[in-house]
């Protein structure tokens, strides 16, 4: 039994780092908040993701969002209003879709720099 739930949690974890992507670093100029999602658009930097994700045609889109259901969503939320008021670069990891009609890459992580 235990090592059936060790082999499910491994699949797990790789199956997230397969489809985790991390963009380059960006600014925030416009964060949306919405009952749904918040999403954060960020300019500048090389944003490089999967083409055809999530509906976008673009390799490079510049909209990301989360959902108040993400189990980590006010400390994403909060990082990403400090980054935008502090005018800092940030880094985001993502990993599906989210935000309006699932279109936008979903934000999973944040790394902020300068």
């Amino acid at each position: 039994m235990i090592k059936k739930i060790i082999i499910g949690m491994s699949a797990l974890l790789i199956t997230t780092h397969v489809f985790a992507q991390r963009t380059e670093g960006g600014k925030i100029d416009s964060l949306n908040v919405g009952n749904y999602w918040t999403q954060v658009h960020i300019n500048g930097g090389n944003l490089k993701v999967n083409k055809n994700i999530c509906g976008n045609k673009s390799e490079t889109p510049q909209f990301f969002a989360i959902e108040p259901s993400h189990p980590n969503y006010e400390t994403l939320h909060s990082t990403l209003l400090a980054a935008q008021l502090g005018n800092k670069t940030v880094k985001l990891l993502t990993n599906g879709c989210a935000g309006q009609n699932g279109n936008y890459p979903r934000i999973v992580g944040i790394w902020v720099t300068d």
